[in-house]
């Protein structure tokens, strides 16, 4: 695609459009007021969701500008099904106002319709930082390289964030029955002890078996929707990932053989104790799923994905006029 983007998302850009720019698309950032020249060199406009429902008349001004020039604007919301925003009532207005031409999100599993083209546009693995780290996947069968049995780190810091308190009551009860087991759980909170990505890797290539449960932005929403971003990243490193039930996982991975999840605690805790005792089984699941990541799930293959959307869009809209 040539032309360029108009990035309006708050702070630093997203992974997707980082992406978007590694494949050569210039990006321009925070711009509410382009001028002609712009407009017309533009191909999409990215705004947040949350803009949508805060600041809509400042949205609704850009999209006029950006109607009149056939230009799509654009989210990629991370955060469904949960909103920062949970007002009923504006949720209700945007989706019936319609202000976006294309609403991305990692889960459409909620109902609500903010623009006429949705996309299921899943999280991914960063390949700049998760990656094998210059190790080959056979360089972590030997169990003699692992540190750890089961091991998690995130955000878990329940005490002031409450979006956190489900996951850390979950650990907290599967750490006793994996310690009658003879097995060690070691959870770090990336709150109070940040982590960089050369350091996430190391742990995660230290660990036999890597946990994931929950996602803050869950909270008050029916949980198992979307695939958090370590569910790919934790593949992308080669190490063995043990999920908690998503809905979205089969889109991704096939269940079974790239992708082993549990429904509750003693399950987990079961299937923590099958997979350390067949190493050799985690082992052929970690490779199915990073070879199955590498090929399908980094953030180059969403900008692709994202790419075409934008794409189809605008040659429906020229088919239209």
């Amino acid at each position: 695609m040539s032309g360029m983007i108009l990035d309006n998302t708050p702070k630093e850009p997203t992974p997707l459009v980082r992406a978007i720019a590694a494949l050569g698309v210039e990006v321009v950032r925070h711009d509410w007021a382009p001028r002609p020249a712009l407009l017309a060199s533009l191909e999409a406009c990215f705004v947040s969701l949350y803009d949508c429902l805060k600041r809509p008349l400042e949205v609704w001004r850009l999209k006029g500008q950006l109607a009149r020039r056939g230009v799509p604007l654009v989210t990629w919301n991370r955060d469904a099904p949960g909103y920062m925003d949970k007002a009923p009532w504006r949720l209700a207005l945007l989706e019936r106002w319609r202000l976006l031409d294309i609403y991305a999100a990692h889960s459409l599993a909620d109902g609500r319709r903010f623009a006429a083209t949705q996309l299921l546009l899943a999280n991914a693995a960063d390949e700049e930082h998760y990656n094998l780290g210059g190790l080959r996947l056979e360089d972590l069968d030997d169990p003699a390289r692992y540190r750890w049995d089961a091991g998690f780190f995130g955000a878990l810091d329940a005490a002031r964030y409450k979006e956190y308190r489900a996951r850390a009551e979950f650990f907290g009860a599967l750490a006793p029955r994996l310690a009658a087991r003879g097995v060690a759980l070691d959870v770090l909170d990336t709150l109070a002890h940040p982590l960089s990505p050369a350091e996430q890797r190391e742990r995660i290539q230290a660990t036999r078996i890597n946990l994931n449960f929950g996602a803050g932005c869950e909270y008050g929403q029916p949980a198992g929707h979307g695939l958090p971003e370590r569910c790919f990243g934790i593949p992308a490193c080669g190490g063995f990932l043990l999920s908690d039930r998503r809905l979205h996982a089969a889109d991704a991975f096939e269940p079974g053989s790239e992708w082993i999840d549990f429904s509750g605690v003693e399950d987990a805790a079961a299937k923590i104790a099958r997979y350390l005792a067949d190493f050799p089984a985690a082992r052929a699941v970690a490779a199915r799923a990073h070879r199955r990541v590498m090929r399908e799930h980094t953030y180059r293959h969403r900008a692709g994905q994202m790419l075409g959307a934008i794409e189809r869009w605008r040659a429906a809209r020229r088919s239209a006029a």
